[in-house]
Parts: structure tokens; sequence; C-alpha cells
């Protein structure tokens, strides 16, 4: 019961309305491990070598759509030779110490990365301006601002599911608009329940899963399946070049547990714990 309490306890630290950043240092509530130093470099180098297994070629224009807990993919995609790059998140949750880019800048020097002059950074602003970055934190209204067919990469890991429901067909919409033609995109999806590493999240019906007391208490994902989401990719004009999945050996969470919204997919269907997908438009 270990899901049910954590909902609980959510629940009741949300109300309290305190900044981000609290939570965060409480370990309650993280977007991500973007603000360590190898994760970063690790999760960047995974999705670019998955597109371009002979690197970034020069001058492309970039996007990661939810980087979470840092900037890290600016100084990244800089040092891979991008040409601008675009951070698109719902919030503002990055940290802003410019002491922790300078480091993650020190350390991809020494692994032999191209990395910005930050010397005479000395805001979190002009770390973004030496990277030719952009950093927005409006979600889809900040897609928006970017022009149609501009684009040559997206990736996002461990961010689809968390996208409203309602909005993540006008998302996919706005990625398949601001790419250029034959233009790539890489996506992992991670399906657990963010609770407890199962299915929890299915026991619930619609209208509670998605009223806003549980959307706003830190554990939502869309509960979309990996098999209606990779359907979804082609459904708005994506062509599917690659996809993978991990998958629960069984059920973690009981089938009869589950509600009826959820008894329409197959055990199969269900198992899917995580997928990976490289999309060409």
């Amino acid at each position: 019961m270990m899901w049910a309490l954590k909902i609980v306890g959510k629940m009741l630290f949300s109300r309290f309305h305190l900044p981000y950043g609290f939570w965060k240092w409480m370990g309650i509530f993280r977007h991500g491990r973007m603000d360590s130093l190898d994760y970063p470099i690790k999760i960047f180098t995974l999705h670019v070598n998955r597109a371009f297994p002979h690197g970034l070629p020069n001058d492309s224009v970039i996007l990661e759509l939810g980087p979470g807990d840092s900037i890290a993919s600016a100084l990244l995609g800089y040092a891979s030779g991008a040409k601008q790059i675009y951070l698109v998140d719902v919030g503002d949750f990055s940290r802003r110490d410019v002491a922790f880019y300078r480091a993650l800048a020190s350390d991809m020097s020494r692994k032999g990365y191209r990395v910005p002059d930050l010397g005479m950074a000395d805001s979190f602003d002009a770390i973004l301006s030496a990277c030719n970055a952009r950093y927005s934190t409006e979600g889809i209204s900040s897609l928006g601002t970017i022009a149609s067919e501009s684009v040559d990469f997206i990736w996002s890991h461990s961010v689809l599911e968390h996208i409203r429901k309602h909005e993540l067909r006008a998302t996919l919409n706005e990625l398949r608009r601001i790419l250029k033609p034959k233009a790539l995109s890489s996506h992992n999806i991670d399906y657990q329940d963010h609770l407890d590493h199962g299915l929890n999240n299915l026991r619930f019906s619609e209208k509670v899963w998605e009223s806003t007391l549980f959307i706003e208490s830190g554990f939502y994902t869309n509960r979309v399946p990996a098999v209606m989401l990779h359907e979804m990719f082609t459904e708005v004009g994506f062509e599917i070049l690659q996809e993978s999945f991990g998958k629960w050996p069984v059920l973690p969470t009981a089938r009869r547990a589950m509600h009826k919204d959820f008894q329409i997919f197959s055990d199969a269907e269900l198992l899917n714990r995580t997928s990976h997908v490289l999309l060409r438009l």
C-alpha cells in the first residue's frame, strides 16, 4: 500500500504551495536528474547517437522537451555544434546557480567536449546566451512560438507520460509542425505509476485521476499505454523508424484492481513498462 500512502502524502504536501526548489531539496518532488554532472551527458548522448550514429550534423537546430532540473542540454548542444537550442518545459524548474554550469563545462572540457567560455557568464541568462539557447516554460504555448519547419531534432526522456492527457495529441502536432521535413525525433517514455513503480495509477477512474486535486499533487501521468501512444505518433504524421519496449515479466498490479476503463487492454499491452521511439517526419 506504499502507493496509497504516497498519494496521501503528496496531496498534503502540495497544499502548502511552497516553491519547487524547497520540495526538491526535501526530496519530495523532483523533475528528473538533469542537475547532476554525468546524467545529462548520458541522456543527451543516448538520444543523439540513436538518431545520428555519426554525430549531430553541424549547425542543427535542436529542441529538448522537458529539460527538467537544469539547462545542461544547452551546453551539450553547443558542444555538439548545434546552431540553436530550444529547451521547452511546463514550468521554471531549472537550477540557476552559475557555479553548477561552470563545473559542468569544466567536466565536459576534461572529457574532450567543445564548450562555451563561461568565464564572464555571471547569470543564468548569460549562460543561455553563450550557448545560443532559449529556455521557455509555458509548455505547448512555448512550442507555438517556434517557427514551422525550423527544427532538425527533438528529444525527450521520461516526459511524454507527464503531459496532460487532453494536451498530448496537440503537443505531438506542435512537434510535427516545427520539425523540418525528414527531421528526426527520439523519445523515451516511462509507463510506470511514479508512485510504486507499478500500474497503481490504473486503479482510478478518469474523473478522479484527471481532477485538479490529483493533477496538482506531483504524481500525475496521463496513463496512455504504449500501444495507444505509438499509434498516436503515426496518426499525427510521424513514421516510426525504431521502437523498443521494456517489459515487466508479469503485471505489477492485479488486473482485478484496475478500473474498468483499462480492462479493454490485454495483459501483453499493459506489460510495457517503458518504450523508445525514433521518429521521422
